[in-house]
């Protein structure tokens, strides 16, 4: 705008210097004169409008300078909003991942725990099979050995009977002291295993009935603990954390004693230890109790008991002091698990325990609270190798604990049986051996041997059959009876895998 005034004031002045020639150099060129005057009164008028037309783009000019700044400025509030959005963004980004990581390992964690309770119950499962085939080949055993000391018996009067009445006098006192010796400690033996295996199996079937029972009474003891629990909190409250530990250790008896449990046998209260320290000194440490665990291994079992922050948070009614008390309760419970995982029970060189330690809270609802009102606490005790129980917890844990123990002793009875078993085998062929040469000494008495071994060997249900049976069904033993005599029985030699 600036040049095309410059223009037009520089044809103005070249018009007006033509003009004033014009006039000097000619009169008659007035007409023409007066005609350019018009002209220059008309470039005159079109520059005021020029000018004013400027003056207009000018005023525009700054007006769109003006809004042009005010734009810029807006435009740079708007970048840095959108800086600031996209920081937040990222940030938003970011929590969410962890709180997906932090989904995913709760996951993984629920995932492994789990195919654990699987792995158990399958483990469950196979003992209960395992317990149920083992009662059923006893039962057999049982009915075999019952059926084959009447045939025994039966068998060995008739055979006295007939050598008596055979011999003379002189080997009728003899050999009735003979069969006395031989007999009586095989007699006895029956008698005991006979009895040793209808113990074993009156137990059994004594459990069986009464496991319904014994459920039932875990339910309503579990209802008592958590009512006695209760009452026993307000009766606490206030007092030292002496007393409190006290009592929470006395829960814990409690809780031991129903399960099933039996005191320096199955577990061990207050077991002391001293460990070395890294400072070169020594710590004693002293857990509330250790369980023993077949093989060698122990779980330890420690009492915390945290009642302030609890009681006073059931007491209050405003909504401000509930959550400060809650918040106190949970921290409560949080110093416990650090001060229990210090520790570090699992560590110790004299005890061979499981990778985490029980903490026990006697107070179900108060460590129910805890947990629903912070997930974390559970997963840091977890990290800690810390499992925090209640009552119940604990009781179906130490039942689990218990059962493992009966599955335990059943196994080791039969072994016992198996044992026995052999034995009254190894001292029945004794007496097989016995009794042959027994018949070749008694030339006299050749035909009531005969029928001994007819008796022994001959017909259904005779006693070398018999015999051979328990032997195949599993029981071990040292000797085995000659091919002969089971020829004669009617049984083929069979070489078990074991012997």
């Amino acid at each position: 705008m600036i040049e095309m005034v410059l223009s037009a004031g520089l044809v103005l002045a070249g018009a007006l210097g033509w003009f004033a020639g014009r006039a000097r150099l000619s009169a008659r060129h007035a007409e023409e004169s007066r005609l350019c005057l018009q002209e220059q009164a008309a470039l005159s008028a079109q520059l005021a409008v020029s000018v004013e037309q400027q003056q207009q783009w000018m005023q525009r000019l700054n007006e769109a300078e003006a809004t042009l700044s005010a734009l810029r400025q807006q435009l740079g509030e708007a970048q840095q909003q959108a800086a600031a959005h996209w920081a937040t963004r990222q940030e938003q980004q970011r929590q969410l991942e962890a709180v997906r990581q932090a989904q995913q390992q709760q996951a993984e964690q629920a995932r492994a725990q789990a195919a654990e309770l699987a792995r158990l119950a399958a483990r469950e499962q196979e003992l209960a099979t395992l317990l149920a085939e083992e009662r059923r080949q006893a039962t057999e055993k049982l009915t075999l050995l019952t059926e084959a000391r009447e045939a025994l018996s039966n068998q060995f009067k008739a055979l006295a009977a007939d050598i008596l009445e055979e011999k003379s006098r002189r080997f009728t006192e003899q050999n009735r002291e003979n069969l006395g010796q031989l007999l009586g400690p095989l007699h006895e033996r029956i008698q005991s295993f006979g009895k040793l295996v209808q113990d074993t199996y009156d137990k059994d079937s004594k459990e069986r009935l009464t496991l319904e029972q014994e459920l039932r009474r875990l339910q309503a003891l579990n209802t008592r603990l958590n009512q006695d629990a209760v009452a026993l909190t307000n009766a606490l409250t206030g007092a030292s954390s002496k007393a409190q530990g006290t009592w929470g250790e006395m829960v814990l008896e409690k809780v031991l004693e129903t399960s099933g449990l039996t005191r320096d046998r199955e577990y061990r209260v207050q077991v002391s230890d001293v460990v070395e320290t890294e400072e070169g000194g020594t710590r004693r440490y002293q857990p509330d109790v250790v369980i023993d665990l077949p093989e060698g291994k122990q779980l330890v079992v420690d009492s915390k008991v945290s009642l302030n922050a609890y009681v006073r948070y059931t007491a209050a009614t405003d909504e401000t002091v509930r959550d400060a008390e809650l918040k106190a309760h949970i921290t409560a419970l949080r110093t416990h698990i650090r001060t229990l995982s210090e520790k570090r029970y699992q560590d110790l060189y004299r005890l061979r325990t499981l990778d985490f330690v029980f903490m026990f809270v006697p107070v179900e609802p108060a460590y129910l609270l805890a947990v629903q009102h912070d997930m974390a606490l559970f997963n840091e005790a977890f990290e800690r190798r810390i499992m925090i129980v209640g009552p119940s917890t604990l009781l179906a844990t130490l039942r689990t604990v218990a059962s493992i123990w009966r599955y335990e002793y059943q196994n080791q009875n039969a072994v016992e049986i198996a044992r026995q078993s052999g034995a009254m085998y190894d001292k029945f062929v004794g007496f097989a051996e016995t009794l042959e040469k027994l018949g070749k000494q008694l030339g006299t008495a050749q035909d009531t041997y005969g029928n001994a071994m007819r008796q022994l060997c001959s017909g259904s249900g005779n006693l070398v059959g018999r015999a051979e049976k328990l032997r195949r069904l599993g029981i071990k033993s040292n000797k085995q009876l000659a091919p002969h005599l089971l020829a004669d029985a009617g049984e083929e030699p069979v070489q078990l895998a074991d012997e």
